[in-house]
C-alpha cells in the first residue's frame, strides 16, 4: 500500500512538472514530508494528490477574488484602509511584484481591511455577512472572516492604521459577485 501511495506522488509530480507549474511543486513538496522526513500515508498521499488536480485552479479563483474584493473595499468611504499586496496603493506592491514567479497570477487570497466604525460596528457588520463565515481560523474553501479587536495584545505588531481593530479575510471559493453583495449588504 505504501508503494502505491509513493507512486501516486511521484506520477503527480511528474504530471505537475511536465505542466510547468514549478511552483506548486516546491509549495507542496515540504507538505508531503512528515516531521522525521518520511513521506506520509498512502491515504494522506491519496488525498494530496487528488487536491493537486484542482489547486491551480483554486489558488486562481482566490487571488482573483481577493483582487477584486481589495479594489471594491477601497472605493467604500465606509472602509478605512485595505491591506493587500496586489493594490498599486499598497507601500509593498512594488516588492511584492518583484518577488513573485508570475505576478499576473495573483497575490494571494487574504486581505485585511478595517472600518469606519467602533467596535460594536464591526460586530454588526460580522452579523449581517450570509456568505462569509466568522471564524476564529483562516484556510478552507469556503471565506472566512475573523475580527482582531482593538484590545487584542497583537496590535503593537501591525501599523497603526491597523490599531483601531481589522478584520482579516480569507477569500474563498465563492462566486466573487456574491462574495462583493454579501460585503455591500452588512455594510449597509
Amino acid at each position: 500500500m505504501l508503494a502505491s501511495g509513493v507512486a501516486a506522488l511521484a506520477a503527480t509530480f511528474t504530471t505537475v512538472l511536465n505542466r510547468g507549474d514549478h511552483a506548486i511543486f516546491s509549495d507542496t513538496a515540504g507538505a508531503l514530508l512528515s516531521v522525521d522526513n518520511t513521506f506520509n500515508s498512502p491515504f494522506n498521499a491519496w488525498l494530496i494528490n487528488r487536491g493537486l488536480v484542482t489547486l491551480p485552479l483554486r489558488m486562481r479563483q482566490h487571488n482573483a477574488s481577493a483582487q477584486a474584493i481589495a479594489e471594491h473595499l477601497q472605493s467604500l468611504p465606509q472602509v478605512r484602509f485595505v491591506a493587500y499586496p496586489g493594490l498599486e496603493s499598497h507601500p509593498h506592491h512594488a516588492f511584492a511584484a518583484s518577488q513573485l514567479a508570475r505576478p499576473d497570477a495573483g497575490f494571494g487570497g487574504v486581505l485585511a481591511f478595517g472600518l469606519n466604525t467602533d467596535h460594536g460596528g464591526h460586530n454588526r457588520f460580522v452579523s449581517k455577512l450570509n456568505v462569509i463565515t466568522s471564524a476564529v481560523s483562516l484556510g478552507h474553501a469556503e471565506s472566512l472572516i475573523v475580527f482582531l479587536g482593538e484590545d487584542d495584545e497583537r496590535q503593537y505588531l501591525y501599523p497603526p492604521e491597523f490599531h483601531q481593530g481589522f478584520f482579516r479575510l480569507a477569500v474563498g471559493l465563492e462566486d466573487t459577485d456574491d462574495l462583493i453583495r454579501d460585503i455591500d449588504h452588512a455594510l449597509s
